[in-house]
């Protein structure tokens, strides 16, 4: 499996030499997950932290009235994985289902504990977390405070991928919204 996506997403964070980035790699296994299936499930403890190569992801939870809350999409070159499930071995409440044909580069969670021994790969992981945390508060903060309008502009302007790949009561459902809300936004944007 072609290694340079990966190799060229760690670089944009820290800079390794392709000898320190292949024994990484070596630690890494290919998965193909087939739209519709899960790569997680709420219960069990996640086995692996995975980097998207190519497809993307919805990854949700089920509520106390058993309605699913789509808590974020994941598209290439992003870190999916309920890493602290995996430390603690406590049971996720979160599931990971690909929305298309997805290929991902998967370690085991005692692999990649190891493998953090390493100075750049602790920089890489922090770095990339924070990253990361940031963009899910942002949209945890949007979505509580913005209105439909501003939401659907947003994700139009930032994540407008999705759009396309995303069935559009998904994206209803990411943005606090019902499907029929959507649309009526979707018509408002159309006419600006």
């Amino acid at each position: 499996m072609n290694s340079d996506i990966l190799y060229t997403h760690i670089c944009s964070y820290v800079q390794i030499s392709r000898d320190e980035f292949e024994r990484f790699f070596n630690l890494l296994k290919p998965v193909h997950l087939k739209k519709g299936e899960l790569h997680y499930i709420a219960g069990k403890v996640p086995r692996y932290w995975s980097f998207i190569l190519k497809g993307c992801l919805r990854e949700y939870f089920v509520d106390t009235q058993g309605n699913e809350q789509i808590f974020q999409f994941y598209e290439e070159n992003t870190w999916v994985g309920q890493v602290e499930s995996m430390i603690t071995q406590k049971p996720t409440d979160m599931n990971l289902q690909a929305l298309e044909d997805c290929e991902l580069l998967c370690i085991t969670g005692d692999d990649m504990c190891n493998a953090a021994k390493t100075p750049w790969i602790q920089h890489y992981t922090i770095q990339n977390s924070f990253s990361q945390n940031a963009a899910v508060m942002k949209n945890f903060n949007r979505i509580k405070s913005a209105s439909p309008e501003v939401l659907y502009l947003e994700i139009l302007n930032e994540r407008s991928s999705l759009l396309l790949r995303v069935p559009q009561h998904y994206i209803a459902n990411f943005l606090g919204m019902r499907k029929e809300t959507l649309s009526r936004v979707r018509k408002r944007v159309a006419h600006l």
